[in-house]
Parts: structure tokens; C-alpha cells; sequence
């Protein structure tokens, strides 16, 4: 229930900033997801191997139901790459959109500034909608009870984890298939 009214604030705060941000800036914003998600699946697995140094691993003990079926080599794969994911979207995502906000001034355009608040808007939900995707996801495979009992608790976390068009079968096969071969 908390999950769920966590996630319902983060879409509404998502289409607020749109609406503030506008048209032009929030498709910067939007590429910059695209383009981050990019730059992560490239290097995901570059970074995975780094951060088994610096990370310490969950233990066997803290392995939740959900995971008991796969061995702990996979699932240790699987956590480190999925937290190198998460890094790599996260940062290349904030120097994107710094670098993107300097497109604002397109704003001013008269055909644009008609329909910039509104559009904005959309445009800002569906990339939070994205990010909370990506989050519930890379939750959804991190091996700590809290986590997974959130997750498995919020009727709104599972369906956008299970019917998010496109991205739900695209997120399964990538780590399930990729990320499990370590």
C-alpha cells in the first residue's frame, strides 16, 4: 500500500515538473532516458566487474523466497550488474540533462509555446513512469527481503513491472537471458 502511494506521488510529481519544465525541455529530458538506458545496457557489464571489488555481496542467508530456485554464482551476477545498470543510467542521465537544459530558449517559439505546459507534462510522466519502471525492476531482482515484500505487496508495482508496453518483455529477456549468464 505505502509502494503504491509512493509511486502514485512520483507520477504526479513527474507530470508537474513536465508541465514547469515544458515541451522542450522535458523531450531533452526524454532523450536523455533513451540515450542513458543506451550508454547503461552497453556497459553494464564493464562496470559489474569493477564493482564486485568495492561492493560487498548479499549473503546466501539474506536471499529471499523468490530467489531460492537460482544458485548464488547467477544471483550474485545478476545483483552486481544490476546495480552497475542503475549507476551508469542514473549518471549519464544527470550529465545529459545538464547538458540539455541549455536547449530551453526553443521554448519561446510561438507554435511551441502554445502547447508546451501540456505536452511537458505527458512527456514528464512518461519518464518518471520509465524511471519508476527501471527501479521496481532492478528492485525486483535486488535479493533483500524488504525489497522483495514491498514489490510483491503493491498491486501497482507489479503491473507496471508485468504490462508496461514494450519495455516489460524487453527488461525480461535482457535480464533473465543476459544477466543470468554473468
Amino acid at each position: 500500500m505505502l509502494l503504491n502511494i509512493i509511486i502514485l506521488l512520483l507520477l504526479a510529481a513527474g507530470f508537474f515538473t513536465g508541465f514547469r519544465r515544458g515541451l522542450v525541455l522535458q523531450l531533452v529530458h526524454l532523450a536523455g532516458f533513451i540515450v542513458s538506458y543506451v550508454v547503461a545496457f552497453l556497459y553494464y557489464k564493464q562496470l559489474a566487474g569493477v564493482l564486485k571489488f568495492w561492493l560487498p555481496s548479499p549473503t546466501s542467508a539474506s536471499h529471499s523466497g523468490t530467489f531460492s530456485f537460482l544458485g548464488s554464482l547467477n544471483l550474485q551476477s545478476a545483483y552486481y550488474q544490476a546495480i552497475a545498470f542503475v549507476i551508469l543510467f542514473i549518471s549519464s542521465k544527470i550529465v545529459l540533462n545538464i547538458l540539455g537544459s541549455m536547449l530551453n530558449f526553443l521554448a519561446e517559439m510561438p507554435i511551441i509555446r502554445s502547447v508546451n505546459h501540456l505536452s511537458g507534462g505527458v512527456l514528464g510522466f512518461v519518464e518518471i513512469y520509465l524511471i519508476v519502471f527501471l527501479l521496481l525492476y532492478a528492485g525486483a531482482l535486488t535479493p533483500m527481503g524488504g525489497i522483495q515484500s514491498s514489490i510483491s505487496h503493491s498491486s501497482l508495482a507489479q503491473s507496471i513491472i508485468g504490462n508496461t508496453p514494450v519495455f516489460s518483455k524487453m527488461f525480461k529477456s535482457m535480464w533473465v537471458a543476459f544477466m543470468f549468464r554473468g
